[in-house]
């Protein structure tokens, strides 16, 4: 949701966003039309682009602990979401690639744990040097 708030800013730099869950097709159709997504939506039961990625499976304390709590808290009072019903591994964290045009990740970030999403602006910031290498 972080991703698509911005999803304007990201298409003005030359991004085409794409999200990639661990559902089924009809959950992931549901999640769109619940949260009124309008980005592309794939779909990974078998967490397979997960394990591609880097992506890790947190611990107990990655999940739930103090830190991640706390912070998982504050991010969703000032963005104005809160954690829905888990589909999919509930431990898998997840991450965000750039993808150039060419296939190669140019830039990534995967997640330490499940409050640990990095800000839009780096993000983009990838993104610019990616578009601007070609």
């Amino acid at each position: 949701m972080q991703l698509h708030r911005d999803r304007d800013k990201f298409e003005q730099a030359g991004a085409n966003l794409v999200v990639i869950g661990q559902g089924s097709p009809r959950q992931a159709a549901r999640f769109r039309d619940t949260q009124h997504l309008e980005l592309p939506l794939l779909v990974d039961p078998n967490r397979r682009s997960y394990r591609a990625a880097g992506a890790k499976v947190a611990t107990l304390s990655e999940l739930v602990g103090p830190r991640v709590l706390v912070k998982g808290a504050l991010r969703g009072a000032r963005a104005g979401v809160h954690q829905g019903k888990t589909i999919g591994h509930p431990a898998q964290l997840g991450g965000v690639l750039v993808v150039s045009t060419d296939g190669s990740v140019t830039w990534s970030h995967m997640s330490d744990d499940a409050s640990d999403n990095p800000p839009n602006e780096e993000v983009l910031d990838a993104v610019r040097r990616a578009v601007a290498a070609g």
